[in-house]
């Protein structure tokens, strides 16, 4: 089976699609019978070496080749694909690609990483509504199935008249001398990890939590790193009201890591803090879980019941006083009550959530939809 993913990532950003499709395309290279390619839809020039990933970018395919030639130039690059993933959404380009994969007979899958849900759509609603309009409605109504990453996202999402499969995203497990020691530090980290995206991911919230509670953290010595890129002047947005609310000794806020630096920066933390209005399969909560670190995040997180079944964290509602109750709470139990949420936070990452082990799985449900699709022709 040939699988190719086209996704808009960019060599400038670290974000949840960029390592999400990109770590399952080279997971799934490494099953037998499966071969996975890449196609970078983003407008990035930049000349992509991914080892292990056969890969092409729309700069390299639509240069001087009209459209009806796409399909040609991505066999000769990459495969010639039984089926074809595009990640992420309102993007006119996947759209135009649809069209001519359909006039090949070849099925494709979306996955809309959270942008399907009713949260995503509120977000620019009337730019939303002009691109179903104009193209997305169509895309939609061609592809042989929506992947979802967690079933409350699918819940969320509604009925958009396809076969619906859910499939989420992995983690390449790191060594156990690189994981966590929650409740053993001198001074006790509450770690945000992320894009700064403050209405999805729910800064404004945790902001205002930490004001209302901030006599205890500092008492206590707990302190919240907010670490991640800027999101249009997310970063001046937070380093004002940080100011402005006093709480600057307990809120500390850093930019983008890399992968070394956020496994580090993980290590170091005795908790994950994620109070997400929306999301998909939030990548900074698998790579906390695989660091054996426990999590205090949201239902919209759509992680919440796995984890509250694995006892690697607690869950809250998105909510300024619920939040700082809980951000109290955990800045005063004791350090073993975090270290044995941190031990089963690693055993469920490592029993669910490996590349190695999701690559198989979501290998498995495309087949199964091309089973389908070839049955119908």
């Amino acid at each position: 089976m040939n699988i190719l993913h086209v996704a808009p990532i960019d060599s400038n950003k670290i974000s949840g699609i960029r390592q999400n499709a990109v770590s399952l395309a080279k997971a799934q290279n490494l099953l037998e019978g499966t071969r996975a390619g890449l196609l970078i839809s983003s407008d990035d020039p930049h000349p992509w070496q991914l080892p292990g990933i056969p890969t092409i970018t729309k700069h390299t395919l639509t240069k001087g080749c009209p459209r009806s030639q796409w399909i040609e130039r991505i066999a000769q690059a990459v495969c010639y694909p039984d089926l074809v993933v595009f990640h992420s959404t309102f993007i006119p380009f996947h759209a135009w690609l649809g069209e001519q994969l359909t006039l090949r007979g070849i099925p494709y899958i979306i996955c809309p990483r959270g942008g399907m849900t009713r949260e995503a759509l509120g977000q620019r609603a009337w730019k939303k509504w002009l691109g179903r309009r104009l193209f997305f409605d169509q895309f939609v109504a061609g592809a042989a199935a929506i992947q979802f990453l967690r079933q409350r996202e699918l819940e969320r999402s509604g009925d958009w008249g396809r076969p619906m499969i859910i499939a989420g995203n992995g983690v390449w497990l790191p060594d156990e001398n690189l994981c966590a020691r929650p409740g053993t530090h001198q001074q006790r980290i509450f770690l945000f990890l992320g894009r700064l995206d403050i209405h999805i991911k729910g800064l404004d919230v945790l902001v205002e939590a930490c004001q209302r509670c901030q006599s205890v953290l500092r008492h206590h010595g707990t302190v919240i790193r907010l670490v991640g890129p800027s999101f249009r002047g997310s970063g001046e947005w937070l380093e004002k009201e940080i100011r402005a609310r006093g709480i600057g000794d307990i809120v500390q806020l850093f930019g983008a890591v890399g992968a070394e630096e956020r496994s580090r920066v993980l290590a170091e933390a005795d908790l994950l803090l994620q109070p997400s209005r929306t999301e998909g399969h939030p990548a900074s909560v698998i790579e906390a879980l695989a660091h054996g670190l426990p999590v205090l995040i949201s239902p919209e997180t759509n992680m919440l019941n796995e984890v509250l079944a694995a006892r690697a964290g607690w869950g809250v509602s998105v909510h300024p006083l619920e939040l700082a109750r809980e951000l109290v709470r955990l800045s005063l139990v004791r350090g073993e009550v975090l270290a044995e949420a941190g031990r089963a936070a690693r055993r469920y990452a490592v029993r669910e959530l490996s590349w190695q082990r999701v690559a198989a799985k979501t290998a498995e449900k495309y087949r199964q939809i091309l089973r389908v699709v070839r049955r119908a022709a």
